[in-house]
C-alpha cells in the first residue's frame, strides 16, 4: 500500500499499527476490543452503582437497543 500525500504522521502512525498487528494479532485484538467492551457496558453499570452510593430514587439502566442506537446516531454527526 502506498503513502498518501499529506498526511506524515498518519501513514506513519497506521505503519506502526501494521506492524504490530503482525507481530502479536491476538493482542492486538484484545487492545481494541476491551475498551469497546468496557465503553459499551458502562451504561448498563454506572445506573446501579449510582443507585448503591446515593439515596435518590433508583435510575433504570437503557435498553441495549437504546445504547446501540445512540452510538450509531453519535457517529453519523
Amino acid at each position: 500500500m502506498e503513502p498518501v500525500p499529506g498526511l506524515g504522521s498518519f501513514n506513519m502512525a497506521s505503519q506502526v499499527i501494521r506492524t504490530l498487528i503482525s507481530w502479536d494479532p491476538v493482542v492486538s485484538a484484545t487492545c481494541i476490543k476491551l475498551p469497546s467492551i468496557i465503553g459499551l457496558s458502562l451504561p448498563s453499570v454506572v445506573p446501579l452503582v449510582t443507585n448503591a452510593l446515593t439515596g435518590t430514587e433508583p435510575v433504570k439502566p437503557p435498553k441495549l437497543s437504546e445504547v446501540v442506537e445512540g452510538m450509531r446516531a453519535s457517529g453519523r454527526s
